[in-house]
C-alpha cells in the first residue's frame, strides 16, 4: 500500500487487450508500410526471377562462357537477397528492454544494411554489365555509352547512400532527444 494515489492507480491499471489494433493488423496483412514493402519485394523479385528464366534464350546466354552466366545469376541473386534482407530488417521487432537501447540497436542494423544495400547493388550491376558487355566490338560511341551508364549508376549509388544516411541521422536525432 502506498500513500501516492498516482502510483496506486498505475499499479491497479489493467493492460489493454492486444485484440484491438494489433489483431486487426495481423488479420489484414500487417502494417500498411510493411504491405507496400512486401508488394515491392514481390514485384521486383518476380521481375528478377523472370529475367533469370529468360536471359539464357533472350540474351544469348547459351553463347556466352559459363563463368559469365554464373556471374550474372549470382549478381541478380545478390540483389534479390538484398531486398529480402531489407524486408526482414523492416519486419524485425525491437528486442531491447527499453526504447533507447532498441533505437541504438536499430541504428547499428541500419548502418550494416546501408553498406550491404549499396555494396550489393554495385556488385549486382557490375556483374550484369560484365555479362552484357562481353563479346561487344567496342567503338568510341559504345565507350561513351558505357561511361554514361557508369555515371548514372554512380549517381544512383550516391543518392541511395545519402538516403540511408538521412534515415540513420533521423533515428540518431530521435535517440539524442530521448537521452536529453
Amino acid at each position: 500500500m502506498t500513500n501516492d494515489p498516482l502510483k496506486a492507480a498505475w499499479q491497479q491499471a489493467k493492460l489493454p487487450a492486444h485484440d484491438d489494433l494489433s489483431g486487426l493488423m495481423r488479420t489484414r496483412g500487417g502494417h500498411p508500410v510493411m504491405s507496400r514493402i512486401r508488394r515491392q519485394l514481390i514485384l521486383e523479385g518476380g521481375c528478377y526471377i523472370l529475367f533469370l528464366l529468360v536471359y539464357y534464350d533472350f540474351f544469348d546466354g547459351h553463347n556466352r562462357p559459363l563463368y559469365l552466366n554464373i556471374i550474372l545469376v549470382l549478381s541478380v541473386a545478390c540483389m534479390l537477397v538484398q531486398h529480402v534482407n531489407g524486408y526482414l530488417l523492416a519486419a524485425g521487432q525491437l528486442k531491447a528492454p527499453d526504447i533507447v537501447q532498441s533505437l541504438q540497436q536499430k541504428v547499428r542494423q541500419l548502418k550494416q544494411y546501408a553498406w550491404l544495400s549499396v555494396g550489393s547493388r554495385i556488385l549486382g550491376w557490375c556483374g550484369i554489365l560484365l555479362f552484357f558487355c562481353s563479346g561487344i566490338r567496342w567503338t568510341t560511341p559504345k565507350y561513351w555509352l558505357l561511361a554514361g551508364a557508369g555515371i548514372i549508376m554512380a549517381i544512383q549509388m550516391v543518392l541511395l547512400w545519402q538516403l540511408w544516411q538521412r534515415r540513420i541521422n533521423r533515428i540518431n536525432d530521435t535517440l539524442l532527444a530521448l537521452k536529453e
